[in-house]
């Protein structure tokens, strides 16, 4: 009877054990676009440039519209700054642009952007990335 006990704890331990994953070790799939890239940076006078870009799989690509936002942290929420707001389309196979925009004020700020990739691939590659900067 211990036998038996022992044998089906060690088949619960067996199964319960933990795997940890990271996030920069999990690779998503997309059907239409190879990778996606964004930085963002703020100069020590304030001028603040999102930069994107895109490499998509040749001869899938039929269109990319990319949602680029200057965005400061308030409290538990970021709001879009003045003038901090752009959507680019674009047809081709890969793709680069940046966005600069004049910072009034100091604080957290990030460059929220949003990537749809249409093409024959499959379905819409929907792909959301954030950097975050401090200007001080």
């Amino acid at each position: 009877m211990k036998k038996i006990i022992a044998l089906i704890l060690c088949f619960i331990t067996l199964f319960t054990v933990t795997i940890t994953a990271y996030a920069s070790e999990i690779a998503p799939y997309s059907n239409n676009v190879y990778t996606t890239d964004v930085s963002f940076n703020i100069t020590n006078s304030g001028k603040a440039t999102a930069s994107y870009e895109y490499q998509g799989k040749a001869g899938v690509i039929k269109s990319a519209t990319i949602e680029t936002k200057i965005q400061k942290k308030f409290g538990l929420i970021w709001i879009t700054v003045s003038d901090g707001s752009w959507t680019d389309t674009t047809t081709a196979t890969s793709y680069s642009k940046s966005h600069s925009v004049q910072l009034s004020s100091t604080g957290t700020y990030r460059a929220h952007v949003e990537f749809t990739i249409s093409g024959s691939g499959g379905s819409d590659d929907e792909i959301t990335k954030n950097v975050q900067r401090t200007y001080s």
